[in-house]
């Protein structure tokens, strides 16, 4: 177990980001299902479970939506079924392979989130126009997965390398356009669905159109994600000055000890904020009982 998790520490680590969004969806489709398997214990459960599920899908209808804007993210990491998963999650791994490989993983990234975003707006605004004439609106006012997000992903790759060529299962080999075409067209037997894989699609195809003209449709999330990953960095360390002098010396330099217990040693927070000084302002802006005091923390013996 322990391997387990350390494994998939070292995926995020490591920065790969098809397969950190592989885990991120397998992660939450498993721990959905302990959810609902928890919750069915307690009286009040089902109330729980309903107010998870209406968190976590796209609703299509415009006065629902606008209370809960987050969904428009939420709806694309989530998966109803462990075949809408693993469809979803190979189709992923294919063609987000080539992406990743061709034009790196934070284009992936950026190509998944747009994907989501741009197909659950097509899908909110046509169920929206159709709720006008609603004797020929049969759209389900709720839709869920990554299908939109996946489908992006398989049509940048289509506009990157449309002449590429899968051995598909190992059997034959087919040229990419074909599986994403075939993709996209069997989604409308669901019209929901097939609408959100729509608007995927047409993100998909214009980030690699924008992409070849100099534009980056995906630096807003690029710069999200950079100030995202920097609040979890560690900080540098910053190496204690070590001088070649004694204590005595520190005092014939005006760095009076008289000021401190001959035993005293300062603890790891005081060392901190000395050294987020220096790391701010220079070693030359420490007082002389700061620089006493780091003097103290670097002849101090483990």
């Amino acid at each position: 177990m322990a391997n387990f998790l350390n494994d998939i520490k070292n995926t995020f680590r490591r920065g790969n980001t098809l397969m950190q969004l592989i885990l991120i969806n397998t992660i939450i489709f498993l721990s959905l299902i302990i959810a609902t398997f928890l919750l069915s214990f307690f009286p009040q459960g089902e109330e729980v479970q309903d107010i998870i599920d209406d968190n976590i899908v796209l609703i299509a209808p415009i006065k629902d939506f606008i209370w809960k804007p987050w969904t428009l993210l939420t709806y694309c990491f989530t998966h109803d079924g462990f075949l809408h998963l693993l469809f979803n999650m190979l189709n992923l791994f294919w063609f987000g392979s080539l992406i990743q490989e061709f034009i790196g993983s934070r284009k992936l990234l950026n190509i998944y989130i747009i994907g989501g975003i741009v197909g659950g707006l097509i899908y909110i605004g046509i169920y929206n126009l159709l709720s006008l004439a609603p004797q020929i609106n049969n759209i389900s006012p709720t839709i869920i997965g990554a299908s939109a997000a996946v489908c992006a992903i398989m049509f940048a790759a289509v506009t990157l390398l449309p002449e590429y060529e899968f051995y598909f299962f190992g059997l034959f080999l087919i040229k990419i356009k074909y599986i994403a075409w075939l993709f996209l067209i069997l989604s409308f037997t669901i019209p929901s669905s097939g609408i959100s894989h729509l608007g995927g699609a047409l993100a998909g195809y214009s980030y690699i159109y924008f992409l070849r003209k100099g534009i980056d449709l995906g630096s807003p999330i690029e710069t999200l994600s950079d100030w995202w990953s920097s609040l979890w960095r560690p900080k540098p360390k910053i190496k204690i000055p070590q001088r070649k002098y004694s204590e005595s010396t520190v005092s014939s330099k005006g760095l009076s000890t008289t000021g401190l217990d001959p035993n005293y040693f300062p603890d790891q927070d005081e060392v901190d904020a000395i050294l987020d000084k220096i790391n701010k302002s220079g070693y030359e802006s420490l007082t002389k009982e700061e620089k006493q005091k780091l003097y103290r923390a670097s002849q101090k013996k483990d």
